[in-house]
């Protein structure tokens, strides 16, 4: 007579057998797919439970992930085996899936070593809500590139690890007119992320606030998405963000210090030092600048050491300026254009000018006119590192300010009218 346990073995194996070729070329064999929670909504965390069996005694299943583009999940369950007797073992295997949008989602599943004999209708579910792809992203800001006068900048916060499958943003106007398109670049899965769009040639991108769509176009009509906005490319920032920085690039360790200098005209407008040491290989300073063009110079405090650092700016999301190799036996500098997040295609940046607005010096101070005799509007005044030290409104089309408590040094000035016209002019403290 048979042991026992040998009976139940085989009577185990007869009943749960499956086909021999199917059994020799997966080690994971699914036949059940279920949704946790049943009757999932926007508010779930969701959860794919995939039921079946082990093929023999040493199957496992190795990873298991999901990748979500639109409504589409993409499932790879990658199973293994280190070999033993064949049998059949009940295994269930659990893949996150996280909140989802309302909508209809399909089921596919992908991997190694693994066989998906579920019921068709057990490859889609449901989630209810009022939510959708589009509603879980939001819209920052839609600015000119700081480098750029021919690109645009969209900054978009996506809260969820959703990936919509598409082919990027389009910016078009209030006839439906394309003025940007952004190419090459699906949207991505990070939660802070910066879109940047090629102006169409020949568009005619409207000065001030303008009616405009940002349009998202998906694999589907349920993932295509729409902003209808009062854009501005040209916010009333009297300055925008500038990073002077250095980085080392090559294999070596560079270290030791790096004073720079911002200039405008042959003015010095910021300075300040950067420092690389054994552990940290990237160094960044932060300024508030107005648009214009510039040359930052670098001034290695040391000798070579190791590496290859290189200097350069960049703005806001890691948008990358020019950049240039550090040389130890020359003068280094890097000319660039800041365009901030304002620019005038036809015409090129505000470079900071005393065409518009007109300074007369007092005994104690200065007084600020424009030259169309208008109201100056709201007045900021910046210090030359970029700090902004007094701000106003103004709406008679004069200003008087006493100078007596500021430092010697260079300040700008600037003002936005009424009519949107942006002017900016240097006044020097001696």
């Amino acid at each position: 007579m048979r042991p026992l346990n040998t009976f139940v073995l085989l009577l185990a194996t007869s009943f749960l057998a499956l086909p021999t070729d199917l059994a020799a070329q997966s080690y994971f064999h699914i036949n059940q797919i279920t949704v946790s929670p049943s009757s999932p909504t926007d508010q779930d965390d969701v959860q794919l439970l995939l039921s079946g069996v082990l093929t023999n005694s040493g199957a496992y299943v190795a990873s298991s992930s999901a990748q979500i583009t639109g409504y589409t999940v993409d499932v790879t369950v990658d199973a293994m085996s280190t070999g033993g007797p064949s049998l059949q073992i009940l295994h269930t295997e659990t893949v996150d899936l996280g909140m989802l949008p309302a909508g209809t989602y399909t089921i596919t599943i992908g991997g190694t070593h693994n066989s998906d004999t579920a019921d068709p209708d057990q490859h889609s579910f449901t989630v209810t809500g009022g939510t959708s792809i589009c509603d879980s992203l939001v819209i920052a800001s839609v600015n000119w590139a700081p480098f750029s006068d021919t690109a645009i900048v969209v900054h978009v916060l996506s809260p969820t690890s959703t990936v919509i499958d598409s082919p990027g943003f389009l910016l078009v106007d209030a006839n439906g007119d394309t003025l940007a398109q952004e190419t090459g670049n699906s949207f991505g899965t990070p939660a802070d992320n910066w879109h940047t769009l090629a102006v169409k040639a020949g568009a005619n991108i409207p000065d001030g606030v303008f009616l405009s769509t940002l349009e998202l176009p998906g694999s589907s009509a349920n993932t295509a998405c729409s902003w209808t906005m009062d854009a501005s490319l040209c916010p009333t920032s009297a300055c925008d963000t500038l990073f002077p920085m250095i980085q080392n690039v090559g294999t070596g360790t560079a270290t030791g210090s790096f004073l720079y200098h911002l200039q405008q005209g042959g003015i010095e407008v910021a300075s300040g030092t950067l420092a690389l040491s054994s552990d940290v290989q990237f160094d960044s300073d932060t300024l508030c600048v107005a648009p214009g063009p510039y040359l930052l110079e670098i001034i290695p405090q040391q000798g070579p050491n190791g590496g290859e650092p290189h200097f350069g700016v960049a703005s806001n999301g890691g948008i990358q300026g020019p950049t240039a190799p550090v040389i130890w036996t020359t003068y280094c500098a890097e000319a660039f254009t800041f365009y901030g997040t304002c620019a005038d295609i036809s015409t090129g940046i505000n470079e900071p000018s005393s065409a518009g607005l007109m300074i007369a010096q007092s005994f104690s101070g200065i007084s600020l006119t424009r030259s169309d005799s208008k109201a100056l509007g709201d007045i900021q005044v910046f210090d030359a590192q970029g700090r902004m030290i007094t701000s106003t409104k103004d709406a008679s089309g004069r200003w008087e300010l006493s100078t007596t408590s500021w430092t010697a040094g260079l300040y700008l000035i600037r003002t936005v009218g009424t009519d949107n016209r942006i002017l900016v002019t240097r006044w020097i403290v001696e």
